[in-house]
């Protein structure tokens, strides 16, 4: 399945051209502004993913944007 659009609801985190294959996702770009957590819940019009997010990619203080990142789908569901 492609998403273009995924987004946090606090709108920290943003996922752009994802593709899902059971419990992987591929997300083209993954910015993260000041994340620390290491789930998210990442949702659309359609979809809600709760996904792991590495300790490579997390910061408390710093803007991370990752290419071609691939993140565990920990729970989907479909609205």
């Amino acid at each position: 399945m492609n998403i273009d659009y995924l987004s946090s609801a606090c709108e920290r985190v943003h996922a752009i051209n994802c593709t899902v294959e059971g419990a992987s996702m591929d997300a083209g770009i993954l910015c993260l502004i000041a994340f620390p957590e290491d789930t998210v819940r990442l949702c659309n019009d359609t979809h809600k993913f709760i996904v792991e997010l590495p300790k490579e990619f997390r910061s408390s203080s710093e803007r991370v944007k990752v290419f071609n990142a691939v993140l565990t789908v920990l729970d989907h569901e479909q609205v």
